[in-house]
Order: structure tokens, then C-alpha cells, then sequence
């Protein structure tokens, strides 16, 4: 099974998801800011990052971090799948049609709330995607 980090200033709805992933076999970790986290990925390599986008510091820290990653040595191709609750929250109609290698890198999105299956469906094809 995986090492997944988890990072979502909703905390409650973090650990719901990873009790879900645990339940699954998985090794969470959770994370509520994205505050020098491409470091602390880059020191602990997770296999997959599950991303929010908005967090109360900056709206886009997830965007943010999901580039930063992408040029980070030894992290640049960790799969990152994109949480958000931002089309409820602005009228944005973001989507997985929006992934973009420059402006929001990411490998899949998922608006909240999310079918946990679908979820896990998603981990699995990314997962064997890189190889795990």
C-alpha cells in the first residue's frame, strides 16, 4: 500500500478521508497548511499528495504548491490529485479539463464533497500509473 500526505485546512474533512484511506490499507499523514511543505515532501517522499487549493493565508497555496513541487528536485513527479470546494465557494467552474503543467499541475481533480470510491479509484490508477 501507499504513504499518502494529505494537506487541507479543513481538518475534520481530512481525517475523515484518511480514515477512509487507513481503512483501505494506506499510511496517512496529515498536514494543515502548505507552509514549507515542498521541503518536508521532499525530506519524506510520500507516494501521492492529496492537495486543497484554498487555505486562509492565500486562496491559491494550492496551486502555489503544486508548482513549487513540480520544481523541486526528487519530488517533481510525485501524482498530486486536487481537492477543493472552490466552484462551491466561487462561481470558478474549475475541473479536471483545467490541468495544466504550468498553471495547476496536478495529475487529477475532485470537487468536495468527494465520493470516497471514487477517490480511492483515482489513488489506484495514479499508484500503478508510477509504478507502486
Amino acid at each position: 500500500m501507499a504513504n499518502i500526505r494529505i494537506i487541507d485546512d479543513d481538518v475534520e474533512y481530512a481525517q475523515s478521508i484518511a480514515v477512509f484511506l487507513q481503512g483501505q490499507g494506506h499510511t496517512v499523514s496529515l498536514r494543515d497548511d502548505t507552509d514549507g511543505m515542498a521541503e518536508e515532501l521532499a525530506k519524506d517522499k510520500p507516494d501521492l499528495l492529496i492537495l486543497d487549493v484554498m487555505f486562509p493565508e492565500n486562496p491559491a497555496a494550492g496551486f502555489d504548491l503544486a508548482r513549487e513541487v513540480r520544481e523541486t528536485e526528487g519530488i517533481q513527479n510525485l501524482p498530486i490529485i486536487m481537492l477543493t470546494a472552490v466552484n462551491q465557494e466561487f462561481p470558478m467552474d474549475f475541473s479536471a479539463g483545467d490541468i495544466d503543467p504550468d498553471w495547476m499541475p496536478v495529475q487529477d481533480f475532485l470537487e468536495k464533497p468527494i465520493d470516497m470510491q471514487e477517490l480511492l479509484d483515482k489513488i489506484e490508477t495514479l499508484l500503478s500509473n508510477a509504478g507502486k
